[in-house]
C-alpha cells in the first residue's frame, strides 16, 4: 500500500506520517517544501522536496510513485497569514489542488484522495445554529475560510467531473505538540516557555479570548482522517471535531494553571483579527456513525503536552 502526503513538512502531516508508519505497514512519500526533514517520522518513511504549484515535478513525482491513497495537507495554513499573503493563499488552494487532481486523474490508478477542508468555511454562526452539520451553508469569512471552500468544491468537481474518489473532511481547530505559533495554543505555550525560561518577563500578549472553538488533539485528528479515507463515501464531506467548545480565556487559564509562573495576561491590538467568528462548534455524529471514531485525549493532556514541547525547545 503507497499513500502520498502533500504539505507532509507542516504540523498536521509529521503527525499524520507517524500515524500510519505506526498503524498501518504502509509506505509512505512526503511531499513539502523543506529540503529534506529529519527525526521521527522521517527516518522511517520518504521525503521530497516539491511545491504543489510545480506542476510537472508533481506530475512526475505521481507517475513515478503511483500512490493508492492520497492525502492533500498542503495550504496556507493560518487564518492571519491570509490576510497578509491571500494570493498566495489562492493560488495554492486553486493551481495546487487542480496539478494534483489532474496528476491523479492522469495516472491510470484507482486513487482515493483526501482534501483536508476546514470549519473556518461556515463562517459566523448564531449560537442556536449550534452543533454545525455539514449541510450547514459555507458562509467564508476570511481569505483562508474563502481558500478552504475553493477546495471543498474543487474536490466536488473532479469527483462529478472526472469520477476521482475524493473525500472531503471540515476539521474544526486542531491542536498538538510542534503546532506553530501562529496558531493560539501554541502561541500561548510558546510565550509561557519562554517566560519560564527567563527569556521573556512574566506577561502574555493576547488577542481576543471571548471566541469559543470545538479543539481536538491532531493525534485523534489524522486518526479520524485516516478512517475517513478508507471508509468514507467519494464525493461526500464530514466534520471532524470533538462536538465541545472551549472559550480562548478558558484554554488561557488551563495552560497558565500549569506553568508554576505568575503570569499578566495584556491584550494585544496586533492580535486581534479583522473580522473574528464568534463561536464554532461541530456535529461529528456523521463520521461517528460511519467509523466508530472519538476523540480519546483529554484537553488538560493535549495543551501540557504543547506546553512541554516548547519547554523541550526553549
Amino acid at each position: 500500500m503507497r499513500v502520498l502526503i502533500t504539505g507532509a513538512d507542516g504540523f498536521v502531516g509529521s503527525h499524520l506520517a507517524r500515524y500510519l508508519v505506526e498503524n498501518t505497514g504502509a509506505e509512505i512519500l512526503g511531499l513539502g517544501l523543506r529540503e529534506s526533514l529529519e527525526g521521527d517520522p522521517w527516518d522511517r518513511c520518504d521525503y521530497r522536496k516539491c511545491d504543489i504549484l510545480d506542476e510537472g515535478k508533481l506530475r512526475e513525482i505521481l507517475l513515478d510513485f503511483r500512490p493508492q491513497y492520497i492525502f492533500h495537507l498542503a495550504a496556507q495554513s493560518s487564518v492571519q497569514q491570509s490576510w497578509e499573503r491571500w494570493e498566495l493563499t489562492y493560488d495554492i488552494a486553486l493551481k495546487g489542488q487542480c496539478h494534483l487532481m489532474d496528476a491523479a486523474r492522469d495516472s491510470g490508478e484507482e486513487i482515493r484522495i483526501h482534501v483536508a477542508c476546514s470549519a473556518e468555511e461556515y463562517g459566523e454562526v448564531s449560537e442556536d445554529e449550534l452543533p454545525l452539520k455539514e449541510s450547514h451553508p459555507l458562509k467564508p469569512a476570511t481569505p483562508y475560510a474563502m481558500s478552504k471552500v475553493i477546495q471543498d468544491y474543487l474536490a466536488v468537481f473532479y469527483h462529478q467531473a472526472y469520477g476521482l474518489e475524493t473525500i472531503r473532511t471540515r476539521a474544526f481547530n486542531q491542536t498538538g505538540p510542534g503546532q506553530s505559533p501562529h496558531f493560539v495554543v501554541s502561541d500561548f505555550a510558546y510565550q509561557i516557555a519562554r517566560i519560564e525560561a527567563k527569556k521573556e518577563p512574566p506577561l502574555i500578549k493576547v488577542g481576543n479570548l471571548s471566541a469559543r472553538r470545538d479543539f481536538t488533539d491532531v493525534r485523534d485528528v489524522v486518526r479520524a482522517y485516516w478512517e475517513l479515507l478508507r471508509r468514507g463515501e467519494p464525493g461526500e464531506v464530514y466534520n471532524v471535531c470533538s462536538g465541545r467548545d472551549y472559550s480562548i480565556q478558558e484554554i488561557l487559564e488551563k495552560l497558565l494553571a500549569i506553568s508554576p509562573m505568575e503570569i499578566q495576561v495584556e491584550v494585544d491590538p496586533a492580535r486581534v483579527r479583522p473580522l473574528d467568528i464568534p463561536v464554532l462548534k461541530g456535529d461529528n455524529s456523521r463520521m461517528r456513525e460511519l467509523t466508530g471514531w472519538e476523540p480519546v485525549i483529554p484537553m488538560e493532556e493535549t495543551l501540557r503536552d504543547v506546553l512541554d514541547w516548547w519547554r523541550e525547545r526553549e
